[in-house]
């Protein structure tokens, strides 16, 4: 009878602990794949980034070299950050909408773009007269669990964030603003426009 009280015993002790193990292993593994899945989308989104940085390195470069008027030039530049960012000339739709969204800008074709002057941007200071290039401001998601309400203003809270790539390298000026200077300098200096 003793035996068969101890054996009851140890059987309800043991029957109180079962699944403790299986509980621990479901809560630190949620807690492992929800830091693995955050990392692996802090890397998409810091890919992107140095992929769009390199992108409105480009799109400068054809701002600042290509041609014969403003307007062409900021139209190449445009052309240039479409087809690295966006999925094509004509479509304004992102590459990759799941990492990256394009936010604000002052182009209605590339969302997230503007090209021209930047902050500070002084045609007329010397010291500023610098400053134009090429910008694009994308949203992205930093968590992989919804925080949040969808549709709210990008935060922290709602586990997005909004980064800015800037490639400011200048611009040469347009065939026609060099005529219309050498015009003016009636023929003063020749610089070989």
């Amino acid at each position: 009878m003793r035996r068969k009280r101890e054996k009851i015993r140890l059987f309800r002790k043991g029957a109180s602990e079962t699944g403790q193990s299986l509980v621990e292993f479901a809560l630190s593994i949620l807690l492992v794949f929800g830091m693995l899945f955050f990392f692996i989308q802090l890397s998409f989104v810091l890919s992107w980034g140095n992929f769009v940085q390199y992108a409105t390195f480009m799109s400068a470069r054809a701002y600042l070299s290509a041609g014969s008027t403003r307007g062409d030039q900021e139209s190449r530049a445009m052309e240039v950050l479409s087809r690295m960012v966006k999925q094509g000339v004509i479509s304004n739709a992102d590459r990759f909408p799941m990492v990256a969204v394009g936010e604000g800008g002052d182009d209605a074709n590339v969302k997230g773009a503007s090209v021209g002057g930047g902050p500070g941007f002084d045609p007329g200071n010397y010291d500023l007269s610098w400053m134009q290039g090429v910008r694009y401001t994308f949203r992205s998601h930093l968590f992989v669990l919804p925080i949040g309400k969808p549709g709210k203003v990008p935060a922290a809270s709602t586990g997005q964030a909004v980064f800015t790539s800037e490639s400011w390298l200048g611009r040469d000026p347009a065939y026609q603003d060099c005529l219309s200077v050498m015009k003016q300098l009636k023929g003063q200096i020749d610089n070989g426009c």
